[in-house]
């Protein structure tokens, strides 16, 4: 008969309760199990029958180990170990490794509430593996029992936080994630987390066979992601402050990776870990320069070399990335009304508020990221959509910073506002309109220079949209309408904006109106304005 290693630990643990002294009674099937499923299915129905366990007062320190040794087990015996191929050929029973989890957590949840069962640090693990239900081996019910395992273990209290912060230094990043991460350690980092002063070529190359030997995170221990992204968003600042070192090696090494769904949660996660860092802790230590470097290039990962698909992904994760670096926060993106005084107000000066370095990575942003994937990529709709709202959330920050790059920016926003198809997706659309209210509204200054190209571009634009009439209907797309009032708004602006220089708006736009009346509802503003200072 083969021994099953899983079931002999277990058979001996319970063995220490006096439930079962050795195998021999069990029967030949049973002990012949080799599936940890049916393992983990047998403790279950044992912990929830009548029977139970049953604990004698004997000796309780044993019986006390002797749990904790079932623990142990279990955890062992639940971890989501992959079967992912070198070539990222996947082959991976993932009904398997979810009733694995759901079984493993829920004796872990009946040992800690019946027996008052405490889990080691590898059962914790085991039990973080299973907190994210992203994840394909997690169900849902699945990772609220994970989550609520490790709440009741750590807790709230004083005592207990400072007992999360040892595990996630000592238990998590230095014994667990360490060993795992530390062949395919980028160049651009030393051994014990710091920048690498000198840059040497990787001593490991990317061959295949080696590949599983040199990334068991990538393959079959994928959950050490997982297990990371845990600690990371469980830590706060003083933990960083003190452990940072064991961050970053890991975290370089999940950007350096290339595929798809690995970098995007990287980018993530690099998010949640700049969020949480001590104020300018990474410009001190040298490693800012260091992780701009490493996420720079996913900018560049564009059609054709990058499916559409992949790229939009890619792009949206990794443009958030350098702003939070930049020290642009995304969600703050103020939409004021345009009135003149508002305009002035919006032309404060930023140079208190970027650093030069954030200030020279903004630059970098447009113009190595934003403006040269536009010119790459300016037949993908999608990816021009994504481009205009990044570079939104820009401009709303950078205030009249903006201005040196107006040259750059006026060019490529009326060139999508004025593409004859552009009604065939709506959403782009709208996003270089509201691209084009950003741009006004900090860089009025310099915006009366560029005023006949603007006005050029909205009659172009108005125009198309009055013609287009097959606009989608219900798909959540902005329809006519919603466009119209873009448009009129950015003439509003632009009205505004002409009216503070002195200059009269109506002047330009009054023989477009003559020749194309529809244009009248469009410039009102102007027409009204001229009315209004006649009288």
């Amino acid at each position: 008969m083969t021994e099953n290693p899983i079931f002999e630990g277990l058979v001996k643990a319970l063995g220490g309760l006096g439930i079962a002294e050795s195998s021999s009674g069990i029967p030949e099937e049973i002990q012949s199990c080799k599936d940890p499923v049916d393992v983990l299915r047998a403790v279950y129905v044992l912990l929830g029958s009548r029977r139970g366990i049953t604990i004698s007062d004997n000796d309780v320190e044993e019986n006390r180990k002797a749990l904790r040794e079932i623990a142990e087990h279990v955890g062992n015996a639940m971890l989501p170990i992959l079967d992912i191929e070198p070539s990222d050929e996947d082959k991976t029973d993932y009904k398997s490794l979810e009733l694995k989890g759901q079984l493993g957590l829920r004796i872990l949840n009946s040992l800690t509430e019946k027996y008052d069962v405490e889990l080691g640090s590898r059962t914790l693990i085991s039990t973080v593996a299973f907190s994210s239900s992203d994840d394909s081996w997690t169900t849902t019910a699945s990772a609220e029992l994970s989550r609520k395992l490790l709440e009741d273990h750590f807790g709230s209290q004083v005592e207990q936080q400072q007992k999360r912060a040892r595990f996630i230094a000592e238990d998590v990043l230095y014994d667990f994630l360490r060993p795992l991460f530390s062949k395919s350690r980028p160049a651009t980092v030393t051994a014990s987390g710091r920048k690498a002063e000198f840059v040497e070529p990787s001593r490991y190359d990317n061959a295949s066979a080696e590949a599983e030997a040199q990334k068991p995170w990538k393959y079959g221990r994928r959950y050490a992601i997982t297990v990371f992204g845990w600690a990371l968003l469980n830590s706060d600042e003083s933990i960083l402050q003190k452990s940072w070192h064991l961050f970053t090696p890991v975290l370089l090494t999940l950007l350096d990776e290339p595929q798809t769904a690995l970098k995007v949660r990287a980018l993530s996660l690099f998010r949640s870990f700049w969020a949480r860092c001590p104020a300018d802790l990474m410009r001190q230590t040298g490693l800012a320069q260091v992780f701009e470097d490493a996420i720079f290039p996913a900018v560049l990962y564009l059609p054709e070399l990058t499916p559409v698909d992949e790229s939009v992904v890619i792009l949206g994760a990794a443009y958030p990335a350098l702003m939070a670096i930049a020290g642009i926060g995304i969600g703050i993106d103020s939409e004021s009304r345009a009135t003149t005084d508002e305009l002035q107000q919006n032309s404060g000066n930023p140079f208190d508020t970027f650093t030069a370095e954030q200030q020279k990575l903004l630059a970098r942003i447009i113009r190595e990221g934003i403006l040269v994937g536009y010119h790459h990529a300016s037949e993908h709709v999608r990816l021009v959509e994504l481009l205009c709202e990044q570079l939104r959330y820009i401009i709303n920050r950078m205030g009249i910073l903006t201005i040196k790059h107006l040259k750059h920016l006026i060019p490529m926003v009326t060139e999508i506002i004025t593409e004859p198809f552009g009604t065939q997706y709506p959403p782009g659309l709208s996003a270089a309109i509201r691209l084009l209210h950003a741009i006004l509204r900090t860089c009025w200054p310099r915006i009366p220079h560029y005023s006949n190209d603007i006005i050029k571009a909205l009659m172009i634009c108005w125009l198309n949209v009055e013609e287009e009439d097959s606009f989608p209907g219900d798909d959540g797309h902005p329809g006519a309408a919603e466009l119209e009032a873009e448009l009129t708004k950015a003439a509003d602006m632009l009205s505004a904006v002409m009216r503070a220089a002195d200059i009269d708006m109506y002047e330009r736009v009054s023989p477009l109106i003559k020749t194309e009346p529809h244009l009248g509802k469009l410039f009102k503003s102007a027409s009204i304005t001229t009315t209004t200072s006649d009288a």
